[in-house]
């Protein structure tokens, strides 16, 4: 391996750390973690809500952040809060954790806002699509050993030594991003439509998101195509966010195996994408699409079953069709707007994307924990069944226009 070869590496390596160890503590850890210190439902889901506000708000604030002082101390200041309202989560021990969840979003959404900006101060043009894509796997094998950890050790307190890294590893890549993001955006025009894909994993588009683009949803196909997607994530977000305490109750999955049921799944959904892609490349972006409705639509009839049948790997296996789900239905979302819409539209209609996706997972958090505390789970799996039904339904008059 030439010299030069070896430094862009170790270069890639540093400064993709902090990304993918702050995502896999949010999305890897966090997720089960989390609502383990909430301890109820109730709690567990305003928690995961509470994150998620915490994203959406603070990805507006880092990225106005970003046009008034250079990337690298924002990644760095990012990281550091990141671990400050971590180890607060941790020490109290389930205590204020609805507002530090709200805090700890917030911190962690600059991470989340400037992982393409950092790509492209760091390397020329031609690299940025190699480089996107092998951040946002990177992050993804974040979230992986997150999971893969909390397998073994199912405690918040796991994330502090990696909170630690993430926050030290950065000081190596310190000097190629001194510049705002003002000097050096990554505009929509600059994106190639593969690299709008990661844009779907990030938060970069919500400080382009605007009320006005609210706009483009009197495009009728636009319009139809943003229902189908709010209902399908909307069916899907209270599993989410009580995820480990419904996988306990309902089907007697202790938190170690549901960690490592996730972590495989999500390891496997990586070559989802790969194949989502590939049939939206040969048949167009609606199969992806409704093969996720289906993989939605499966998820809620085997977990209803195993409740009713009192029957655990029913429910592992309709968990695991909800993770492969998401790698069609992203894939499917991403080139349907890149195929409806110009170069001038697409970031903006990618950012009412973005901003509805948020919009399920707070309301999913809310709606978890009123359900499981008032109703029972099996409300959840009820209410998952009938919006993925609701999804399909728009498909059909999307099709018949």
């Amino acid at each position: 391996m030439d010299r030069k070869g070896f430094y862009g590496r170790l270069s890639f390596l540093h400064i993709s750390l902090p990304f993918s160890i702050v995502n896999g503590v949010v999305w890897g850890i966090g997720i089960i973690a989390v609502p383990l210190l909430a301890k109820t439902p109730s709690r567990a889901g305003f928690c995961f809500s509470m994150i998620n506000l915490g994203i959406a708000i603070g990805s507006v604030i880092w990225g106005h952040l970003s046009h008034k002082f250079s990337v690298n101390k924002l990644v760095f200041t990012s990281s550091l809060f990141s671990l400050a309202s971590w180890s607060l989560i941790t020490t109290l021990n389930g205590k204020l954790i609805v507002p530090l969840s709200f805090i700890f979003g917030a911190s962690a959404a600059g991470i989340f806002t400037l992982s393409s900006v950092t790509i492209t101060q760091t390397y020329s043009k031609p690299l940025w699509e190699k480089y996107i894509s092998l951040m946002q796997a990177s992050m993804t094998g974040g979230t992986v050993l997150g999971l893969l950890i909390t397998s073994v050790f199912p405690s918040a307190i796991t994330g502090i030594p990696l909170l630690v890294l993430a926050t030290l590893s950065y000081l190596p890549a310190w000097r190629h991003n001194k510049k705002s993001a003002k000097e050096h955006l990554l505009h929509h025009s600059h994106i190639k439509p593969k690299m709008h894909f990661s844009e779907l994993f990030t938060a970069y588009l919500h400080h382009h998101f605007r009320i006005k683009h609210i706009k483009h949803l009197t495009n009728k196909t636009l319009f139809l195509l943003n229902l189908r997607w709010t209902l399908a994530l909307l069916s899907v977000a209270p599993v989410y966010a009580i995820y480990p305490l419904l996988m306990k109750s309902s089907f007697h999955i202790s938190q170690h195996f549901s960690s490592l049921l996730y972590a495989l799944s999500t390891a496997i959904g990586v070559y989802m994408f790969v194949i989502a892609g590939k049939l939206a490349k040969k048949r167009g972006a609606n199969l992806p699409f409704n093969i996720a409705t289906l993989f939605y639509l499966s998820t809620f009839t085997l977990m209803g079953a195993g409740i009713i049948l009192n029957t655990p790997i029913l429910g592992a296996a309709g968990f695991t069709m909800m993770i492969f789900g998401w790698s069609f239905i992203s894939v499917g979302m991403n080139i349907s707007i890149v195929e409806t819409t110009n170069e001038t539209e697409r970031a903006e209609v990618l950012g009412v994307a973005n901003a509805l996706q948020s919009l399920d997972n707070m309301l999913g958090g809310v709606i978890a924990g009123l359900l499981a505390s008032g109703v029972g789970n099996l409300s959840i799996i009820s209410f998952g069944l009938i919006f993925s039904l609701a999804s399909v339904i728009t498909k059909t008059a999307k099709k018949r226009r």
